[in-house]
C-alpha cells in the first residue's frame, strides 16, 4: 500500500468494484506491467490523449489508463437523472484537500472535485465555449499559434452541437445586428452532443444542424475504446481502475515507474507497479502537482521550477446572474417553451479616452446569456411529473452573467511540509479572487491594466447588461431587473477548483504587459524540465485562467500532446 493512503485518506471517495463494469467493458489484469505510455487519470486531458493515441497507433502500442475512482455510471449524469447536475455532483464529491481558513470566504474553495473513471467529465455541463485571439497572447506564442488552429479540430473531437435550434439561431442574428457587435462576438455556446441527427432512412444527413442530445463524457469515450478489444490481446488500449498512483521513479534505463495502491485490496498490500517509456499525468490541477512531489522527479528540478510545483491555483472569476422577464427580442417572440444559450466574445479591444489607452483590453471577460435554460439544464422524461421544474406558461426568463480571464495567482498554493512529501489532503491557501479587493486591487490590472475602483467595476457591468436589456421588450415595455444590479445585491460568486489551472504551468505572465517567467514546471511540449519522456496533461499546466470554460483549450492541448509523442517516437 503507497505510505499513509487509506481508505479513509480521502473522505467521499468511492471505491468498490461494479458488477456492471465487466459487462461493458475489461480491465487490465495480465502479469507484464511494461507498456508504451501510461496515462494517469481518465478525465479530459488523459481520457481525450489516450483515446487519441488509440485512435491512431491501433495495436502498435501498449497505453495504459490508471484511474484512482471507481465505474460509477454507465453514461453522463445529465442522461440518468433529472436532478441539477451540480446536486449530483455534490454527493460525490471528494475531499482530497482542506481549507486553511476555517470559516473566512476571503480564503475559501467553495467545491470540491471528483475522482471516478470519467473523472469531472461525467458530471460536467457539456459546454464547450472557446478561447478567444486577446487570451491566447497569455500561452507562449508556439503554444498560442497552435491552440488557434486546434481549437476547431478540439471542438469536433468533443462533439460540439452546431445549434441548439432555429430559436437559438433567430437570437443571435438580432443581438449580431445590435450595438453589442461592435464590442463582442455573439455565438450560440456549443454543448457536447452524442451523434448527428439522420434522414428517416437512417442515412446520415449531409447538410444538417445538430441539436445537443446528450453530453460527451471520457469515460464512454474510453469505454468505446475498451469494449472493441474486449476479447484482443495485450496491445493497444488497457485500463486499471480503483488504483491511486502515488509517485513516478525514473530508472536508469529512460523508463519510468509508476508506483500504485490498489484501493481495493487490503492496507498491507504492497505498491503495484508500471513501467513505461512515456508517462503523462492526467490526473487534475490538485492530484498531478502531489505525485509530482511526492516522486524523485521533484528534487531533479531545477530551483525556479521546483519552486512552481503546487504554486498559482487559480480559477476565473464569475458573477451572479442578473435575471430579466422577456417576451419579445425586437420583432421575434419569445415563448415560454423557446430556448437559448448564447455566449458574448470580447474581440479584446483597447479603451481609449482624450486620445490616450486607458486599458489593453475595455471588456476583459464573456458574458453568458440564458433563455429559459431549464429546457437544457435538467434531464425531464416525464413532462406531466408533479415536481417537473418547467412551466410551459408565463413569460420567459433571461439571466445575463459575466465570466472573467484570471492571470496566475502565485499566493495559492498546496502546502506541502519540511519533511517533502505532502500529506494526501493538503491544506490548500487559496485567496477567493472573487473578492472585490482582490480583483481591483491585483487581478484585473494584470488581466487588462483595469484601473477601475469598485464602482467602476460595477459600472462596466451594469452598463453591457443595459445593452442586452435594451435588444429585449417585455409586452412593449423596457426590461428591467427582476433581482437586481450589479453592486446592489449582486457582485461575484465563489472560487472552485473545478476550472483551477496553474499549478503545473507551462511558461506564464504574470501580467497582461509583462514577459514569459522563465521559469516553468513543463515546457511547452508539456514535458517536465528535464525529464525526457514525462509529461502533464491536465488543467494543472495552463498559464492563464481564461473567461470560458477551459475544457476546450485542454482538448486542444491533448490534441497537440498526442501529435507530439507521435512525432517523437511513442
Amino acid at each position: 500500500m503507497c505510505a499513509a493512503f487509506t481508505s479513509e485518506a480521502y473522505p467521499g471517495l468511492i471505491s468498490q468494484p461494479s458488477p456492471a463494469q465487466p459487462g461493458m467493458f475489461t480491465q487490465y489484469a495480465g502479469p507484464d506491467g511494461d507498456f508504451d505510455l501510461i496515462v494517469v487519470g481518465s478525465g479530459m486531458g488523459g481520457g481525450i490523449l489516450a483515446d487519441e493515441l488509440a485512435d491512431r497507433l491501433g495495436d502498435s502500442r501498449r497505453i495504459l489508463v490508471i484511474e484512482a475512482g471507481s465505474y460509477l455510471f454507465p453514461t453522463h449524469v445529465y442522461n440518468v437523472t433529472r436532478q441539477p447536475n451540480a446536486a449530483v455532483a455534490s454527493r460525490f464529491k471528494v475531499a482530497n484537500f482542506t481549507q486553511t481558513s476555517g470559516e473566512n470566504d476571503r480564503l475559501y474553495i467553495h467545491e470540491q472535485p471528483q475522482i471516478n473513471f470519467g473523472g469531472r467529465s461525467i458530471f460536467w455541463s457539456g459546454l464547450i465555449p472557446t478561447l478567444q485571439p486577446w487570451e491566447l497572447g497569455f500561452f507562449p506564442p508556439a503554444v498560442s499559434a497552435d491552440l488557434a488552429v486546434r481549437l476547431a479540430p478540439a471542438g469536433e473531437a468533443m462533439n460540439a452541437s452546431r445549434t441548439l435550434g432555429a430559436h437559438a439561431r433567430q437570437v443571435v442574428a438580432r443581438l449580431r445586428a445590435s450595438r453589442l457587435a461592435e464590442h463582442f462576438l455573439v455565438e450560440e455556446t456549443p454543448r457536447a452532443l452524442h451523434q448527428p441527427y439522420l434522414r428517416p432512412d437512417g442515412a446520415p444527413a449531409a447538410d444538417f444542424f445538430r441539436e445537443s442530445s446528450g453530453v460527451f463524457n471520457t469515460a464512454e469515450l474510453l469505454g468505446n475504446q475498451l469494449g472493441s478489444r474486449a476479447h484482443a490481446g495485450p496491445q493497444g488500449l488497457n485500463l486499471v481502475l480503483n488504483h491511486y498512483a502515488d509517485r513516478v521513479v525514473p530508472r536508469p534505463d529512460g523508463r519510468y515507474e509508476v508506483h500504485c495502491s490498489d484501493t481495493l485490496g487490503p492496507a498491507t498490500a504492497p505498491d503495484r507497479v508500471f513501467t513505461a517509456r512515456r508517462v503523462v499525468l492526467a490526473a487534475g490541477s490538485l492530484e498531478s502537482p502531489k505525485i509530482i512531489r511526492r516522486s524523485p522527479v521533484h528534487a531533479a528540478l531545477p530551483p525556479g521550477s521546483r519552486a512552481l510545483v503546487g504554486r498559482g491555483l487559480t480559477d476565473h472569476p464569475t458573477t451572479d446572474a442578473v435575471e430579466a422577464f422577456v417576451t419579445h427580442l425586437g420583432d421575434l417572440p419569445l415563448p415560454r417553451d423557446s430556448h437559448a444559450k448564447i455566449v458574448l466574445y470580447s474581440r479584446g479591444l483597447e479603451e481609449w479616452a482624450g486620445g490616450h489607452r486607458i486599458s489593453r483590453v475595455r471588456f476583459p471577460f464573456n458574458v453568458e446569456i440564458n433563455l429559459n435554460h431549464e429546457y437544457w439544464h435538467l434531464r425531464e422524461n416525464d413532462p406531466a411529473s408533479p415536481h417537473t421544474p418547467i412551466t410551459p406558461h408565463g413569460d420567459s426568463r433571461l439571466s445575463v452573467k459575466f465570466s472573467f480571464g484570471n492571470c496566475l495567482d502565485d499566493g495559492n498554493s498546496l502546502r506541502f511540509d519540511a519533511a517533502g512529501a505532502p500529506p494526501f489532503r493538503p491544506p490548500v491557501d487559496f485567496r477567493n479572487l472573487h473578492w472585490l479587493d482582490a480583483l481591483a486591487d491585483d487581478r484585473f490590472p494584470a488581466l487588462a491594466e483595469w484601473r477601475k475602483s469598485y464602482a467602476e467595476i460595477f459600472w462596466v457591468l451594469n452598463e453591457v447588461t443595459g445593452w442586452v436589456f435594451d435588444s429585449f421588450r417585455r409586452h412593449s415595455q423596457p426590461v428591467r431587473s427582476e433581482n437586481g444590479w450589479f453592486g446592489q445585491g449582486l457582485g461575484f460568486g465563489r472560487g472552485t477548483v473545478h476550472h483551477a489551472v496553474g499549478t503545473l504551468r507551462m511558461r506564464a505572465k504574470p501580467a497582461i504587459h509583462a514577459p514569459f517567467a522563465p521559469a516553468s514546471v513543463v515546457d511547452d511540449n508539456l514535458q517536465v524540465i528535464g525529464h525526457p519522456g514525462l509529461h502533464v496533461c491536465d488543467m494543472s499546466v495552463m498559464p492563464f485562467s481564461s473567461a470560458a470554460n477551459p475544457v476546450r483549450t485542454l482538448a486542444a492541448l491533448s490534441l497537440r500532446l498526442a501529435d507530439h509523442l507521435r512525432a517523437t517516437g511513442l
